[in-house]
């Protein structure tokens, strides 16, 4: 009577454990599996010097079916296994961020060599293809089509190696990005001709329908997710959940309308990630959001999947596969080796441009396993070939990635190494963040112009008016104060925040600025003017009058990432005041990271004169001018060119300095009054250390 035996009790504890079956079948289990794949397989092969995103391909082959027989995938499921849907999802997002971080700016100025790349990467390999499957595999002419189609294609593997190298706006980078949806495009187009000649639709009718449906897709995604993206971000403000939620929706809502119209789902997303290029800026804190998840989750669960893919056993069943796949290796290689050095020696790059070009092109992977499969499905490719385009998929894999690795460095040193901009010299951005409306939106334009190269943190800065201010508002101000770091950290920009007392808000912003040796403050304006106060008000007025900083004095009303045309009103002699060029390089780059249009309205006498100087400042920008014929007719012009999504600026100086007339102490009244619905910037350059 009494107690069981410790070890009967034991053996009863454990038989109440839920079984464990193998493949896992438990979603907790297989995602506790996923974490620690994703967390441990980089760091291991990056002890031989293979990089990360290989480790995950093997780490997904070691757990797959075919070895520990931890993970399977059924593509046939109804409904879709767990990982289909994961790794399918990680494809999608793969391509989005593509198309978000795609330079428009430099592609559109590039697009006929993105048109070029993207023909000659396909079809090199893909006529030598053809030509192999055909006459020395007797392949029928439509698998050697759809063989074809897979070796021309590519997927952006290595694409997360160049955004981390900071390379998205190198030319044969962003060459290559665009050359991505011409060789899918080609590979997917191949794709459907031959599945419609397998079923009988090949009438004109079928041709005719196809075309008007992918035209209206292409029409609405385009033009009208740009107007949706636009009206959704200036309603949503500082809700980060719901703007990534937003972007998620618009992401597989895009790759499934672009299944239903015939396109591939990938196409759809690249698509999708275009579309919104514009509202995502490049260096603002959504991007950051997107791009540490697709690091973190999506993407490497694409890789492991890639892995579960691979057939290990067989692998050593037949020497036969090992050939075919030796045979594939070679077309890709080569073929994809010759398309790159062309292309570099066709638009001048460097060595490194061109293997870098090779390493982002080579690898196969999504367009490649998209066309096997349904080739797999209707009979034309046997199993055989299907291992062996896995072997193929691995092999290009980890050759594109360490040749991205090895030469991006070089690429990104060459970079290093060009000759600084004029009068260029390391910037320390103060941003007073007193009122909590506005702050979000100056750190926002503050991470925008901080320089990507440079080393400095951005200072946001409280000021503390109260010699014993009570606990509540301390709290309240540091709270204030996390909330920045907080923003910094999310937008991957180093922050050190600052705190200052003094009853006097301007001497202690300036005080600041001079021991922290900023060279631009970012502060806020409520467009509110009384009789009394001079130009802004007395904080501002006073501010400008103790500084010697540049000071872009903001009035914020919309969200910064939907402007999309930057208006620059330049008056006479700017250019002779210190600072200038600092402040067109700071305007230069926001514009080129918001994809925004700049346009420059200068006094017609010195327009050449201005054109110059501005042109010459570096990043470069395509800039248009307008001419007026004195600065008494700038509202004019401005009426004319200024729409709902314009921020609007305009430089400005100190009273009494050299560029100073009187005329500048009206224009923040001007813009305030005349453009009610405007966001607007006045420049206020620096004055002279001398």
């Amino acid at each position: 009577m009494g107690l069981s035996p410790p070890h009967y009790a034991f053996e009863e504890a454990l038989s109440q454990l839920p079984e464990i079956t193998f493949p896992l079948s438990d979603p907790v289990l297989i995602f506790a599996l996923l974490m620690a794949l994703i967390f441990i397989a980089p760091q291991v092969v990056k002890r031989f010097k293979i990089p990360g995103i290989v480790g995950l391909i093997l780490g997904g082959a070691l757990v797959g079916p075919s070895m520990l027989n931890l993970l399977d995938h059924n593509p046939d499921a109804v409904p879709p296994d767990f990982m289909g849907v994961l790794g399918t999802a990680g494809l999608m997002y793969l391509m989005f961020q593509a198309g978000l971080s795609l330079d428009l700016a430099r592609f559109n100025q590039l697009k006929g060599r993105s048109l070029g790349f993207g023909l000659i990467s396909f079809l090199i390999p893909q006529l030598s293809s053809v030509a192999v499957a055909y006459f020395l595999l007797d392949f029928s002419i439509e698998a050697a089509l759809l063989l074809g189609s897979i070796i021309g294609s590519h997927t952006l593997i290595a694409y997360p190696i160049v955004a981390r190298m900071g390379l998205m706006k190198n030319t044969a980078v962003t060459m290559t990005l665009g050359g991505t949806l011409v060789t899918d495009t080609l590979s997917l187009s191949i794709l459907a001709i031959v599945i419609a000649s397998l079923t009988g639709n090949t009438t004109f009718a079928f041709w005719v329908t196809f075309a008007v449906m992918v035209s209206v897709f292409v029409f609405l995604v385009l033009w009208g997710l740009p107007k949706l993206g636009y009206i959704f971000f200036r309603t949503v403000r500082n809700r980060p959940e719901l703007e990534f939620g937003f972007l998620l929706t618009v992401l597989f809502v895009t790759a499934w309308l672009a299944d239903v119209v015939g396109l591939a789902p990938i196409i759809g997303a690249f698509v999708a990630g275009l579309a919104m290029n514009r509202l995502v800026p490049a260096q603002g804190t959504i991007m950051a959001r997107v791009s540490f998840v697709g690091q973190a989750l999506f993407v490497p669960f694409f890789l492991v999947y890639v892995g579960l893919l691979i057939d290990v056993g067989s692998l050593f069943e037949s020497v036969d596969v090992w050939l075919l796949a030796g045979m594939l290796i070679v077309l890709v290689a080569v073929g994809k080796l010759m398309a790159a050095k062309l292309t570099q020696r066709i638009f001048d790059y460097t060595a490194a441009e061109g293997w870098v070009t090779y390493g982002l092109s080579v690898p196969q992977a999504a367009a490649t396993l998209a066309v096997t499969l349904v080739g797999y499905d209707v009979g034309l490719f046997d199993v055989e070939l299907v291992n062996a385009v896995v072997i193929m998929i691995l092999v290009t894999c980890v050759l594109g990635s360490s040749m991205v690795e090895k030469f991006g460095l070089e690429v990104a040193r060459q970079r290093e190494f060009e000759p600084a901009d004029r009068d260029a010299k390391p910037e320390r951005i103060l941003v007073p963040v007193a009122n909590p409306k506005t702050s979000d939106d100056l750190l926002e334009m503050a991470f925008l112009m901080r320089d990507p190269d440079s080393d400095e943190p951005i200072y946001p800065l409280m000021i503390v008016a109260d010699k014993r201010p009570s606990e509540k508002r301390v709290q309240a101000k540091q709270k204030r104060m996390d909330y920045a770091i907080e923003r910094g950290a999310e937008a991957d920009v180093p922050v050190k925040a600052l705190t200052r007392i003094d009853m006097n808000i301007a001497r202690g912003v300036s005080r600041a600025a001079q021991e922290e040796q900023a060279t631009l403050i970012i502060i806020g304006w409520s467009g509110r003017i009384s009789a009394t106060e001079r130009i802004f008000g007395t904080v501002l007025d006073q501010l400008l009058k103790e500084s010697r900083q540049m000071v872009f004095v903001n009035r914020i009303l919309h969200p910064i990432n939907t402007v999309g045309k930057l208006l620059l009103a330049v008056p006479p002699f700017a250019e002779r005041s210190p600072g200038f060029f600092e402040a067109i390089h700071d305007i230069k780059l926001m514009a080129t990271r918001l994809d925004a249009d700049l346009q420059v309205v200068c006094v017609e006498k010195y327009l050449e004169h201005d054109r110059e100087y501005i042109d010459s400042a570096k990043p470069f920008v395509d800039t248009s001018y307008e001419a007026v014929e004195d600065w008494s007719s700038l509202p004019a012009a401005l009426d004319e060119n200024v729409t709902e999504d314009t921020l609007i600026m305009a430089m400005s100086a100190r009273r009494n300095t050299a560029p100073w007339f009187a005329e500048l102490d009206d224009l923040p009244r001007l813009l305030a009054t005349r453009y009610p619905d405007n966001s607007f910037s006045i420049v206020f350059l620096p004055l002279s250390e001398h």
